[in-house]
């Protein structure tokens, strides 16, 4: 599951950067991202998937667990005791991981 969640995160941002060099912008189409056990699940702009892709390797350079979590909950869909399984961590630092990558993504993302 941790190599599909990067393999899906690969495949969406590939996606978006194909849509948008089509037609110089390619305009605003929606992508509905499911993630975890949110069931509302998250719209996204193709320009805020790559924001987010961006962010996401940002966050690698300086904690790469941390965006390897969020990688996993939200490409993968895998819970929070699946993903600490996967990374050899606790739940609890996998919940705590997943908190502070939410909050650093938002303000990175808003400022």
């Amino acid at each position: 599951m941790a190599l599909a969640s990067n393999a899906m995160r690969n495949v969406l941002v590939d996606y978006v950067r194909t849509r948008l060099t089509e037609k110089r912008g390619g305009g605003w189409t929606r992508v509905s991202i499911q993630g975890g056990s949110e069931p509302e699940g998250i719209t996204f702009s193709l320009v805020q998937v790559l924001a987010i892709h961006q962010a996401l390797d940002r966050l690698s350079r300086l904690d790469a667990r941390k965006a390897r979590v969020v990688e996993m909950r939200y490409f993968g869909g895998m819970e929070f005791d699946e993903i600490a399984e996967a990374l050899n961590i606790s739940f609890v630092t996998a919940k705590r991981d997943w908190q502070f990558s939410r909050t650093w993504l938002y303000d990175s993302l808003t400022s």
